[in-house]
């Protein structure tokens, strides 16, 4: 939000525990320390975003294409009150990564020169979601 708003997120794997720091407008801060054995698993979604190019709209009236072609993927932890708790009874935001929704690539990827047949999409927030899976431990969720 223009500098009025900072989180950052740190693993610490030597003291096993995740320091969450989230600044507001320079002066107000709150810090978190989440044990490892406190977190219950991870959170991951997405939230769809309709795509502003208004020749995708045209080109779609009839079919049964998306008209979405970007989301925002969030990731939290649930957390635990206590390491023994079978269930998680709050979540914390760690991250929100605006990216491109998954997708097959196409005539202009092939113009381009990319000859890699995986889908396109999701990689960067995917890759936030498996370096913490193996950090902490914990199963991956979708909420």
């Amino acid at each position: 939000m223009l500098f009025a708003y900072c989180r950052t997120v740190t693993v610490d794997r030597r003291r096993q525990q995740v320091l969450v720091s989230t600044r507001w407008f320079w002066f107000w801060s709150r810090d978190r320390t989440i044990p490892f054995d406190r977190v219950g698993r991870i959170i991951y979604w997405a939230q769809e975003l309709p795509s502003l190019s208004p020749w995708r709209y045209l080109f779609v009236l009839g079919q049964s294409s998306d008209i979405h072609d970007s989301a925002f993927f969030l990731i939290s932890l649930a957390i635990k009150d206590a390491p023994e708790d079978r269930r998680a009874h709050e979540e914390i935001t760690l991250f929100s990564v605006w990216e491109q929704l998954p997708r097959e690539r196409d005539w202009l990827d092939q113009l381009a020169g990319v000859r890699d047949t995986r889908r396109v999409g999701d990689e960067t927030s995917g890759a936030i979601v498996a370096l913490l899976r193996e950090y902490l431990g914990v199963p991956v969720a979708s909420h």
